[in-house]
Order: structure tokens, then C-alpha cells, then sequence
């Protein structure tokens, strides 16, 4: 399977549209034997906003497997970093702003065409 090697800047990265979503994701980091169960806030095409009650440093590497809504089925597996951290006192939970650094060719297609099917305004009939 060939995977996609994302480089470049936080900002840049943030180029990309984001979309609010609400899906459970697992966070997995690596050396640690670590699973953290987290939410999906909100997704593009260079990252992902998790909320977990678990705290992560900025610069953690991780691993995030979840599936895109209308195809459950389907595992995406995507390695990131997290960018920024935080705790959100009113929801109690840890905010994380993960950027995605390494993702199989067929993972970027689908985060990319869920995007942007989530975020082009409603067509008038």
C-alpha cells in the first residue's frame, strides 16, 4: 500500500477546509501501548480536532484510526502530530489539534472528497 508523506508547516497545513464532524476516533501512540478513546470535532485534509480526558504534549506522534461517516465499514488509519494542546474547562476534556503527517494514498482521497462533499453549500433543486 503506498502511503503519502506530509510535509511542511503547521500553517500551511491549515490552508486546507475544515468541516465540523462528531465521530468517535481511537488514538494510539506508539511506544507507549497507549489507546485513547477520542471525538472528532472537526476534519481536513492536513488534520483533525480531537477532544479526549486524556492529556497529550504537543509534538506527540500518534496514530488515529477511524472511519469516515456513510462508510463505517471502512478503517482509515492516519499517523499524526499533535500541534496544540489544551484544556477545555467547560466540556472537561482536553482539546488536540493533530496534524496529519503520513497517510496511505486511498486515506487522503477519501478525508479529501468527505471534505469537500461536507463543506460545498446545498444545491437549489
Amino acid at each position: 500500500m503506498a502511503s503519502v508523506n506530509i510535509q511542511g508547516s503547521h500553517a500551511q497545513q491549515r490552508r486546507h477546509a475544515r468541516v465540523e464532524i462528531a465521530l468517535p476516533v481511537t488514538l494510539i501512540v506508539p511506544g507507549l501501548e497507549l489507546v485513547v478513546p477520542a471525538k472528532a470535532l472537526d476534519l481536513g485534509g492536513g488534520g483533525m480536532r480531537v477532544s479526549t480526558r486524556t492529556d497529550l504534549p504537543a509534538g506527540q506522534h500518534v496514530v488515529l484510526r477511524f472511519s469516515l461517516p456513510g462508510d463505517e465499514e471502512r478503517q482509515l488509519l492516519v499517523r499524526g502530530r499533535v500541534v496544540l494542546s489544551f484544556y477545555d474547562a467547560t466540556a472537561h476534556l482536553y482539546a488536540h489539534g493533530i496534524a496529519f503527517t503520513q497517510y496511505s494514498a486511498q486515506d487522503g482521497t477519501d478525508i479529501a472528497r468527505y471534505v469537500a462533499s461536507s463543506s460545498e453549500p446545498p444545491r437549489k433543486p
